[in-house]
């Protein structure tokens, strides 16, 4: 996953949805802003990153590796954020062959799937 394009297209995909207004819709989002953020005219804002990483199931600094790329102006600044969202995955692929084979929930309860739940304040009128 290089792009913002990639990200959203993969969380569409983990939410089973198949336009952006769906998936707008289930962000609580327009559907002009996900053709913004496909664009790069506007770009997630960290709480949206953070949404984006749990749908997708990567690592926050890698999500907000591509987004920080995408914002950036110069060579320079894309290079830094691209070395962020390297770094953030080869330190997940670390830790992942680092655990036992099976790792165990510290909490009982936390074996089932869980839902993901988005929600939003009204009244900021987002």
């Amino acid at each position: 996953m290089q792009t913002v394009t990639d990200l959203i297209d993969a969380a569409r995909k983990a939410l089973n949805v198949n336009s952006d207004a769906e998936f707008a819709r289930q962000l609580g989002v327009s559907r002009g802003t996900i053709a913004n953020w496909k664009s790069g005219y506007s770009l997630p804002d960290t709480v949206m990153c953070a949404t984006l990483a749990g749908l997708t199931g990567l690592p926050l600094a890698r999500v907000l590796g591509i987004v920080g790329e995408a914002r950036a102006v110069s060579r320079e600044e894309k290079a830094v954020w691209r070395k962020l969202a390297a770094t953030a995955m080869a330190l997940c692929l670390a830790v992942g062959f680092a655990l036992p084979h099976k790792a165990h929930a510290a909490v009982s309860g936390f074996e089932s799937t869980h839902s993901v739940y988005i929600m939003r304040n009204p009244r900021a009128g987002l």
